[in-house]
């Protein structure tokens, strides 16, 4: 493969990464509510997970995670790590833990995060109001301690009713967001997709050693960069974001228009200068690949 950025210092990596970090991706995900969703299948759409989902989509500013999407593809590549160790990560890296138990697998993900002291008060239980009386170990248990630790964590829904009930959901999340304590300054495992975009979108095509640098100064994690790195560019593949070519990474049209889904904001002016700042980082790092000028910051 053609290194087409061969000659990007480390150094000059972990500017990019910076700028990147503080100018692109911050804003975003300080501006957005970032939910980690979980419940059934998602592709079974007769489920209310599917269904939440596809309603947020329409009706607030979230931006949706899926534990199948990293914990899987993690676990899979790792053997340092497991599912618990990697559930800590969640309290800096959302607002909420929104949850359904209508499976087997949401059930035993309910009572991890019950039973976790720290993830408890960003947990937001979704149960079909015909269980709200029934005096099951569900509700007796890891229900009342949810409900203990956030007095917004409990909303009972009629599932064939959620344009209507959708409302609810999003009026606890704002709440939350208010006294959210997740951290923009640095990027984690769960947000590193959404730092990958845009670095791929302004180095096209890139190495993925220069891809490998630039992590290694988002996440503050030399150790561990070319591994997360190898995962996340992965999940991406898979998800038809991006693609390999002989020369390095590049966006697909699916990457491009994630990337600008994940920066689009309510504000018109704030907007413009979020593109602005894009532009003029894209138009610094032409400049010192062809040009060898001097990366300003």
């Amino acid at each position: 493969m053609t290194d087409s950025y061969q000659n990007i210092s480390k150094a000059d990596c972990t500017r990019i990464s910076n700028k990147i970090r503080d100018d692109i991706y911050k804003p975003a995900f300080n501006f957005k509510t970032t939910v980690f969703l979980c419940g059934a299948d998602i592709t079974q759409k007769d489920k209310i997970r599917y269904k939440i989902a596809e309603a947020l989509k329409w009706r607030f500013w979230a931006d949706i995670i899926y534990p199948e999407d990293i914990f899987d593809e993690l676990l899979y590549s790792s053997k340092t790590k497991d599912l618990l160790s990697l559930e800590g990560l969640l309290a800096d890296s959302v607002d909420a833990i929104v949850l359904i138990p209508e499976s087997p697998g949401s059930f035993a993900e309910l009572g991890a995060f019950a039973n976790d002291e720290q993830l408890r008060s960003k947990l937001i239980c979704i149960v079909d109001k015909k269980y709200k009386k029934d005096k099951s170990f569900i509700n007796q248990g890891p229900l009342r301690l949810v409900k203990k630790a956030n007095q917004f964590g409990l909303i009972f829904i009629d599932p064939d009713e959620i344009d209507d009930e959708i409302d609810k959901l999003i009026s606890s999340l704002r709440k939350m967001k208010k006294s959210s304590a997740k951290r923009g300054d640095k990027i984690s495992l769960l947000q590193l997709e959404n730092f990958l975009l845009p670095s791929i979108y302004l180095l096209e095509p890139v190495s993925k050693e220069t891809l490998v640098n630039l992590v290694a100064a988002a996440t503050e994690d030399k150790l561990n960069s070319f591994q997360t790195t190898t995962t996340a560019l992965t999940i991406l593949i898979k998800k038809k974001q991006i693609q390999l070519t002989v020369n390095g990474y590049k966006l697909t049209t699916l990457g491009l228009e994630t990337f600008f889904a994940f920066q689009k904001t309510k504000s018109r002016i704030k907007r413009q200068d979020e593109i602005i700042e894009i532009d003029n980082l894209r138009l610094e790092i032409l400049n010192l690949k062809y040009r060898k000028k001097k990366l300003k910051a």
